[in-house]
């Protein structure tokens, strides 16, 4: 495993690393699926889990998101002790994006999505979410994709032009109803992140980002998740963001970060390198065996 960082701006004085993992592994009946991980990520900061398919790092996600069991080491979230406080664990991170987990139904309009989700983080005994509790959530998520149009109006021209907003790529309809089935795949990657700070998580894990074919759109995806973590810490300070994604390329982080420099502040940015699972042996096949006749 090979890991880079640097710092965009000056470290604050942080009580407590959002993530850190020592020796962390796993293994399975096909040998090991990752191992001996060593990581500390500081609140506030990105996290880039970079490999390509079958390095684990779906796996290494679900498990630092207390959702998957390993086989060794000692990993936090916070003060929490993964392996030992799992369920605690799955509160405080929230999942952005893992195919087959994140799904959205293509028959939900918007709305019902967003509902659906305030209904789960509800006590039991309130099953039901009101029409204007929907509509100030909805409001809240409409007026962060228009603060960053605004962060995207002053870029220079032709990094990312007021179109792509218009266009709905930040944009979600004032009413909700919009039905999944109509949405870009931009758009579904932001809903889904949408969906998962609603709970205003300290950390998201998103899986995958490479699942956006388009260069551009994945250039976008980036900058969206920038300038969500910069809107929240100028909200709240002391409330920061921690994303942790995994892709196959991360060049396009570097585009946005470079496109954003003057406009976001993450306290680092660290790309950790996941070396494919070593292949077990294939099969020998069986010598053939030479049986002396006695000669008559």
């Amino acid at each position: 495993m090979e890991s880079t960082s640097h710092t965009l701006a000056e470290e604050p004085e942080i009580d407590t690393s959002a993530l850190r993992l020592r020796g962390w592994g796993l293994s399975g009946k096909q040998g090991e699926v990752f191992s001996d991980i060593d990581l500390d990520v500081p609140r506030g900061a990105i996290a880039i889990f970079r490999g390509a398919a079958g390095t684990g790092k779906t796996s290494l996600l679900l498990s630092i998101a207390g959702r998957m069991h390993v086989s060794a080491g000692e990993g936090t979230v916070g003060d929490l002790d993964i392996r030992k406080q799992a369920r605690a664990v799955r509160e405080h991170v929230a999942v952005g994006h893992v195919e087959g987990l994140t799904d959205l139904e293509k028959d939900f309009t918007v709305a019902q999505h967003i509902a659906e989700r305030l209904i789960m983080l509800q006590p039991w005994y309130k099953p039901w979410v009101s029409k204007s509790s929907l509509r100030e959530v909805i409001d809240v998520i409409r007026k962060t994709f228009l603060s960053a149009t605004e962060v995207i109006d002053r870029l220079p021209e032709g990094i990312f032009t007021t179109s792509d907003a218009e266009q709905a790529d930040f944009l979600i309809d004032p009413t909700g109803e919009t039905f999944v089935s109509e949405l870009s795949e931009l758009q579904k990657f932001f809903l889904e992140f949408g969906l998962a700070g609603l709970s205003r998580p300290p950390l998201v894990v998103i899986d995958n980002i490479d699942y956006l074919r388009e260069r551009t759109d994945r250039a976008r995806a980036w900058a969206g998740l920038l300038i969500y973590q910069e809107l929240r810490k100028t909200r709240d300070p002391d409330d920061l963001l921690t994303i942790i994604v995994s892709c196959e390329d991360a060049s396009e982080v570097d585009a946005a970060l470079e496109a954003l420099e003057s406009e976001v502040s993450p306290t680092s940015v660290s790309e950790i390198s996941l070396a494919p699972r070593p292949q077990p042996s294939p099969p020998q096949p069986p010598q053939p065996q030479h049986t002396q006749h006695p000669q008559h």
